[in-house]
């Protein structure tokens, strides 16, 4: 880290280190560890189900990630059909049951039962500001490439390494250091 960039190792099948540069204006979020009492109704969340089942179903959550509201409302993260899982906003919460109100493929509401145990793992991704970058965290960036190969990042994405390593999204991505 130097000033406003960050030299990545990147992890996307590239070898090597890519500079990553950032201003106050870069948009940031940041991924932090969350519990089971940070959900709440009208969260946004997006629930990984411990195996697969069917859109509408009750399923058992390995994860659940808080997101950040967007004019009121939950939008569907990006990609939200390819993946297995529910996004929505909490109707309820009681006990170990998460209610969850979302779309379906076709436009259609939904209410899906969340059951999360002790297994579940719990994040939420919330605004950050430059100070957030920091040596050892994985960060996924877009942006433009300048003509010495350094990504001016429009948007910056952050989480927790696990186990040392980061595992893949799209764009340029990797340990800041």
């Amino acid at each position: 880290m130097t000033g406003n960039a960050a030299q990545v190792n990147q992890q996307n099948g590239q070898n090597g280190t890519t500079t990553v540069t950032f201003t106050g204006s870069t948009k940031i979020t940041d991924v932090t560890p969350a519990a089971l009492t940070d959900v709440t109704a009208g969260s946004c969340v997006s629930v990984r189900p411990q195996d697969h089942g069917q859109g509408g179903q009750p399923i058992t959550a390995a994860s659940v990630r808080l997101r950040t509201a967007v004019d009121g409302k939950c939008p569907p993260a990006k990609d939200a059909w390819k993946r297995p899982g529910v996004q929505g906003s909490v109707a309820s919460v009681a006990g170990n049951t998460i209610n969850v109100t979302g779309i379906d493929a076709n436009g259609n509401t939904t209410q899906t039962a969340v059951t999360v145990n002790d297994k579940t793992k719990y994040s939420k991704q919330v605004a950050a500001d430059t100070q957030a970058v920091t040596a050892g965290k994985c960060l996924t960036a877009k942006g433009t490439q300048d003509a010495n190969g350094a990504l001016q990042a429009t948007t910056i994405n952050l989480r927790p390494a696990h186990d040392g390593k980061c595992a893949g999204q799209a764009g340029h991505h990797g340990h800041g250091g």
